[in-house]
């Protein structure tokens, strides 16, 4: 019985010591495993925040061009109305020039040109 032990005790020791190292092993291969799936939850999570930052780019770019577009509109109505503001006064401003000033009546002269101012009559 007791060189059955013997022999056990030979043979478990360099078993155990190889289930060790194949734990050993098993557990280093995890544990690198784990580390490239968290770099490569990185990089994704890092891509997403640039498309995100893209998308929220793209989306400001479209805010801002349809802003501009509405500035345009507004600029465009400021001009015409403006145009038309100048017409109208033109047209008013003609339409001053061309019409006639009335005539005032003549004022007549209260002493004719052959009296002499030596004679004034008193009342």
């Amino acid at each position: 019985m007791v060189s059955r032990w013997r022999v056990i005790e030979a043979v478990a020791i360099p078993m155990l010591t190889l289930l060790f190292l194949a734990l050993w092993q098993g557990f280093r291969h995890h544990t690198d495993a784990i580390r490239a799936l968290r770099l490569q939850l990185h990089e994704l999570e890092q891509q997403q925040t640039e498309v995100n930052s893209t998308n929220l780019m793209e989306e400001q770019l479209e805010f801002l061009q349809r802003r501009q577009q509405d500035l345009e509109k507004q600029i465009g109505e400021s001009r015409r109305s403006q145009q038309y503001w100048r017409t109208q006064e033109r047209q008013r401003r003609q339409s001053l020039k061309s019409t006639p000033k009335p005539e005032e009546p003549e004022m007549k002269p209260v002493f004719k040109p052959d009296t002499s101012l030596d004679f004034i009559p008193i009342p």
